[in-house]
C-alpha cells in the first residue's frame, strides 16, 4: 500500500475498495452526484486503489455522502462504499481533518437534539398552523451518548 498509511485503512482497502472495477453504477445512482457534478465515489475508489488515500481523507469529497446507500445496492460487486465512507470519515476525522460544520452539526445534535436549531420563528409558524409544540425528550441521553464516543472526545479536545 501507500506509505504512511494506518494499518486499518490499508486493510479496508485490500478487503473492500479493491473489489471495486470502476464500472461507474455507483455514480449513475448516486443522488449527490446528480446534484454536484464534481462528486465521485468512483473516482474515490480509484484514488484510494491508486495509494492517494491523503487526498481522499483531506478532501471534501467524503463529507457530501448522504449516505442513502443506494451505490451499494446498484453495485455489482457489493463494494459498500457507503459503509466505506464512514469508515474514511472516522479517519479524516481522527487527523483532524473533519470539517468545522460537520463538527458544529454534531455539537447541535449534542446540545439540543436536533440537527437544525428549533427557532422562535419555526416556533411561531408551527403555533399558527395549530401544529403540536416540538417535543425534546432525551437531549441529555443523546449529548452523552455522543460524549461517550472518540467524536465527543475529539469535540472536548478541540474546545480546550
Amino acid at each position: 500500500m501507500s506509505e504512511g498509511m494506518p494499518e486499518d485503512l490499508a486493510a479496508l482497502i485490500k478487503e473492500k475498495v479493491v473489489h471495486c472495477f470502476q464500472c461507474g453504477s455507483c455514480v449513475g445512482s448516486c443522488p449527490t452526484a446528480r446534484a454536484i457534478p464534481e462528486y465521485n465515489p468512483r473516482r474515490m475508489m480509484e484514488e484510494l486503489i491508486l495509494g492517494r488515500w491523503r487526498g481522499v481523507l483531506s478532501g471534501r469529497m467524503i463529507w457530501l455522502c448522504t449516505l442513502c446507500h443506494t451505490c451499494y445496492e446498484v453495485c455489482p460487486q457489493g463494494v459498500g462504499i457507503s459503509h466505506i465512507i464512514v469508515e474514511l470519515r472516522n479517519h479524516a476525522a481522527r487527523m483532524g481533518l473533519a470539517p468545522p460544520e460537520y463538527l458544529n452539526n454534531v455539537r447541535q445534535v449534542a446540545s439540543t437534539g436536533w440537527t437544525s436549531p428549533l427557532t422562535g420563528a419555526v416556533q411561531r409558524i408551527r403555533k399558527e398552523l395549530g401544529l403540536p409544540e416540538v417535543k425534546t425528550a432525551g437531549v441529555e441521553e443523546v449529548g452523552r451518548l455522543i460524549e461517550l464516543t472518540e467524536l465527543g472526545r475529539m469535540m472536548g479536545e478541540q474546545r480546550s
